[in-house]
């Protein structure tokens, strides 16, 4: 499925949110996420590309791949709640999805601490130096 289909379904599906809410807001939170769902998963069958050519990068430039899993993990976080906090607003929870947001941002720092040191001894090294 590319974007134009990825699009085109979004909008149907938004345009018969939009009629069905009044109605029955519970169906229409449900053809919400079961669309947003089925993006998701067609979006993520596109991840062994990346990873195919990440692992190129990675051979070619020789980086060290715990800065890669680090960078991973962190990109991870915040699409995962980036879906979380969406679903959560169009549930007509504001204060769920800012809760949500708070706690991604804080997995990502937590899990990019072992950058942050690493970086840090790198700099003290250059300055004792």
């Amino acid at each position: 499925m590319n974007i134009l289909s990825i699009s085109i379904l979004s909008v149907l599906t938004v345009i018969i949110i939009t009629t069905l809410r009044p109605k029955n807001s519970e169906i229409a939170l449900m053809l919400g996420l079961s669309c947003s769902v089925i993006v998701l998963l067609t979006v993520l069958s596109q991840v062994s590309g990346i990873v195919a050519t990440i692992n190129n990068i990675i051979a070619v430039s020789q980086i060290s791949t715990s800065y890669v899993v680090i960078l991973l993990k962190v990109i991870g976080i915040c699409l995962v709640t980036e879906f979380a906090v969406n679903v959560c607003k169009d549930a007509g929870s504001q204060s769920l999805a800012n809760n949500v947001s708070l706690a991604g941002k804080i997995m990502a720092t937590i899990t990019s601490l072992p950058l942050y040191a690493d970086i840090l001894n790198t700099v003290l090294s250059l300055v004792s130096a």
